[in-house]
């Protein structure tokens, strides 16, 4: 571990000035917001699933990277794909989502700003695979943990690239000119280490204390006696950094003498053979192209050294099959199907399924279809005779389940249909009687639609979605699949219930 530092030291209050610089730029105070706004509700240990899922949703990225940690072979053993968001957060948790969201955003932010910053941010990629795939390896159980520990363990590094080019510069060519490590350069030319700056930020950001004192981890010594929990954690984001480095960072003639050295240094505490060490950096070499396909992310001007180029040529097809394959069902007609297909795949496995995630699911599917921009369950009160918004999905969702009411015998288009326990669609493109018209403008849509649920030939919800802004009507393929959704809700429900139960 690096050495601590004292608030009241020079090295301490250097750390908070350049800190209190690097926020006066234009885009941090966003991207701080934006980090510890995610960090702050994942660290809700008792947020709602619909919360989790509508917070995903927002980012197109972040999903697909969700989606294919879900369906690896570590969380998945039915070998049945999943495409649904609600059911990939029940299965990975929250504190795996936490690592997964705080990782892109990093990586999405920072990419974006210079040829130079995209390699610092492949190399990041690359230490978090790495961190990930030895995690694996070792056993340890909280693997997407290790991964973002590998992704933040440079973020001082990133931080004065990005922020402070002219001495970030200066620090480079002590390194070259005076051969000066990077802890030796930065100290000289920063008043402290990169390692000191990440850890400001990244408390900064709310992100897990464990996190935080990984990025300290720059060397083998002073942890040559862990023996679990966060020491092991920063064995592997130390090592996995040095392993980058040394791959990717150095001239190709020093780099396998680099590698023999980390190996015999780290073995003690890691149990690493040189062919453990070429499998993680293949892995991960493999999983970052992946990652960069799926994010539509060029790989041909990041210049990777010799080592690897023959190991990206054969990871590169993969990866870009991959990304073709999520982008092609990342929403419309087939997602919704290949989503309704995994929900009655569910149902039917004799798993102990929770109903409230099935329906957030059939909630995900309707929404991901694309025709419509809100999307609500709602339950009949047997007290009341009302049907009431009950969970929903979408922007604007949460206002409208507040004040969804429907009385079973009451007046107007919603009410009628459900009377009759037909369907209703409704949209300005289409004739419309007054009374419709007006209930169109009333909840502020284009279009709507309303699905009951019967269990039993009785009336027990509904599904109802709308479209705030222009766009296309549903397809007949859609609402034929929305139809058959909410037969699975109510069959879920029916499931479910206490009569139900103590017939089976």
């Amino acid at each position: 571990m690096a050495q601590p530092i004292t608030p009241s030291s020079p090295r301490q209050l250097s750390v908070e000035a350049c800190l209190r610089r690097i926020q006066q730029a234009p885009d941090f105070p966003a991207f701080a917001h934006q980090i510890s706004q995610i960090m702050d509700a994942l660290a809700d240990e008792e947020a709602s699933l619909r919360q989790l899922t509508s917070l995903i949703l927002k980012d197109f990225s972040l999903t697909l990277k969700i989606l294919r940690t879900a369906n690896a072979a570590h969380y998945n053993r039915s070998g049945k794909p999943i495409l649904s968001i609600t059911h990939a957060v029940a299965l990975l948790g929250v504190e795996a989502i936490r690592h997964l969201a705080g990782s892109l955003l990093l990586f999405e932010h920072y990419r974006k700003r210079s040829p130079g910053l995209k390699q610092l941010m492949l190399l990041a990629l690359l230490t978090a695979s790495q961190s990930r795939e030895l995690a694996a390896r070792l056993g340890y159980p909280r693997r997407e943990e290790a991964y973002i520990c590998g992704m933040f363990h440079n973020l001082g590094e990133v931080l004065a690239a990005c922020y402070l080019p002219q001495r970030y510069a200066a620090i480079l060519l002590l390194m070259k000119e005076q051969n000066l490590t990077e802890r030796e350069a930065a100290l000289r030319v920063l008043g402290f280490h990169y390692q000191d700056l990440a850890q400001a930020a990244a408390r900064g950001w709310n992100l897990p204390e464990r996190v935080v004192r990984t990025i300290g981890a720059v060397s083998p010594t002073g942890l040559r006696s862990a023996r679990g929990g966060v020491d092991v954690l920063s064995a592997v984001a130390a090592f996995s950094h040095a392993l980058t480095t040394a791959i990717h960072r150095r001239d190709p003639e020093g780099a396998r003498a680099r590698l023999k050295r980390l190996v015999s240094e780290y073995s003690p505490l890691l149990g690493l053979t040189m062919d453990d060490v070429r499998a993680v950096a293949e892995a991960a070499i493999q999983d970052t192209t992946e990652t960069f396909s799926l994010l539509r992310v060029p790989l041909d001007d990041l210049r990777l050294r010799r080592q690897t180029e023959a190991v990206l040529e054969a990871s590169a097809e993969s990866g870009a099959e991959m990304a073709a394959e999520m982008d092609a069902l990342a929403c419309g007609e087939d997602l919704l199907e290949e989503l309704t297909r995994e929900i009655e795949w569910v149902l039917s496995s004799g798993d102990d399924w929770d109903l409230s995630n099935v329906i957030m699911m059939v909630l995900e599917a309707v929404y991901r279809s694309e025709a419509f921009d809100r999307v609500l369950f709602c339950l009949r009160d047997p007290d009341s005779e009302r049907i009431q918004g009950r969970v929903g999905l979408g922007e604007g969702s949460e206002e409208l389940r507040a004040k969804f009411r429907l009385s079973v015998n009451g007046n107007g288009p919603l009410c009628t249909a459900l009377a009759a326990r037909r369907s209703l669609l409704l949209s300005t493109e289409t004739a419309l009687s007054a009374a419709e018209a007006q209930l169109l403008k009333q909840v502020g849509a284009t279009c709507l639609g309303l699905f009951p649920s019967v269990v039993d030939g009785i009336l027990v919800g509904c599904l109802y979605a709308d479209r705030v802004g222009a766009g296309a009507d549903p397809s007949a393929r859609i609402l034929e699949l929305v139809s058959r959704l909410r037969h699975l809700a109510a069959r879920a429900i029916a499931a479910k219930s206490p009569s139900r139960r103590a017939n089976g």
